[in-house]
């Protein structure tokens, strides 16, 4: 089976040549990770390939996106973005949602000048359906106009559909209709995605067909950076976490270099926190909320000794500087305290006291 080039020369070769045609892949990672750059390279050696493509963006005004794009260089005119951004004065509106516009707003890079202002289109609410509805349109239009389908999309984010528009059970179903609506294009799609919540196997990452994992640490004084493939179905692949750099000219994988270590250390590990103090204060963070929820469960007397015991492990492998260990014994604490709390009775009212003997005051 042909391979579709990611772009990256270091991470073909860790896909054994590249990703497998017309099917949905995640790439995932830190704030800073590269994620974006590396869909990038994927849009562009597309380009180059004379292969239609298509950015759908929903975190970044196009401007900005070909702002940041122009840093390294490189020509990507021709690539079709579709702009799924919130609306610049909707920022302004006190509103539970993020609001796009319903007219299909689709570009080449080059015609992109200004940032789109809310006046020029009708709102509608983010939701999987909207988006998807104008990815559909817009395939429809582009292969009556040119005879061609859409081969590479990328999808920056689905991070921020989450956040935005899925909510509760019903966001697993929406993702995984949007998958199989993704497959049935029969294009090669990079997904931006983000871990949201660490104790669950989130609906893209079980659903996608691979996953290509960017990782960013602290190491003394520097910033470190690697690349992985934690999944890669139909294919073998090299499961080595490669050290990345990202240059003038882009992303930069070396295989030369001696594989990261994936042995547990007692300080940040890849992928996790940015920053040690970043973590710090997350942990810090959720600790407090399980004192609180431990505070709600003593009000309404509720049974948590099994809970206060798993807290102070975890405030002792914080101590210990051991975060991840931590992090995941809190959230377990945190977890067991809302399940009780939420079926708990409430708390038992206030009565007022006996008021004394006539003619006692």
């Amino acid at each position: 089976m042909d391979r579709v080039k990611t772009g990256v020369a270091g991470l073909d070769t860790m896909l054994s040549g590249g990703l497998l045609p017309a099917r949905p892949y995640v790439v995932s990672g830190p704030t800073g990770g590269g994620k974006t750059i590396l869909s990038a390279h994927f849009l562009l050696e597309g380009l180059h390939a004379q292969e239609p493509c298509l950015l759908v963006t929903l975190d970044e005004p196009p401007i900005e996106v070909k702002s940041n794009m122009a840093v390294f260089g490189w020509n990507m005119d021709r690539l079709k973005i579709l702009d799924a951004t919130p609306d610049v004065r909707a920022h302004k509106r006190t509103r539970s949602v993020i609001d796009v516009g319903t007219s299909l707003d689709v570009r080449d890079m080059e015609q992109v000048t200004d940032i789109r202002q809310s006046s020029q289109v009708r709102a509608l609410e983010v939701t999987v359906h909207s988006v998807q509805k104008m990815i559909k349109q817009e395939f429809a239009q582009h292969l009556d106009r040119t005879k061609q389908r859409y081969k590479r999309i990328v999808i920056d984010s689905m991070t921020a559909l989450k956040m935005f528009s899925m909510h509760g059970e019903d966001s697993r179903i929406l993702i995984q209709s949007f998958l199989r609506f993704l497959s049935e294009l029969e294009a090669t799609t990079l997904i931006v995605s983000e871990h949201l919540d660490r104790t669950v196997l989130e609906t893209e990452f079980f659903l996608s067909r691979g996953e290509i994992r960017l990782h960013k640490w602290l190491d003394g004084s520097f910033i470190r950076r690697a690349v992985s493939v934690e999944k890669f179905r139909g294919s073998s692949f090299d499961d080595r976490m490669r050290p990345v750099a990202i240059t003038a000219k882009g992303m930069v994988v070396s295989l030369d270099s001696t594989p990261q270590s994936r042995e547990p250390s007692s300080g940040p590990k890849p992928g996790e926190s940015l920053l040690e103090t970043r973590i710090i204060e997350e942990v810090s963070n959720a600790i407090e909320s399980v004192m609180r929820g431990i505070e709600e469960a003593h009000r309404r007397q509720v049974a948590i000794r099994d809970i206060e015991v798993a807290l102070s492990r975890a405030m002792l492998a914080f101590q210990r500087r051991n975060y991840q260990k931590a992090m995941k014994l809190v959230l377990s604490c945190d977890s067991a305290l809302k399940e009780r709390i939420g079926v708990a009775p409430p708390p038992p009212t206030p009565t007022a006291p006996p008021r004394p003997p006539g003619g006692i005051r």
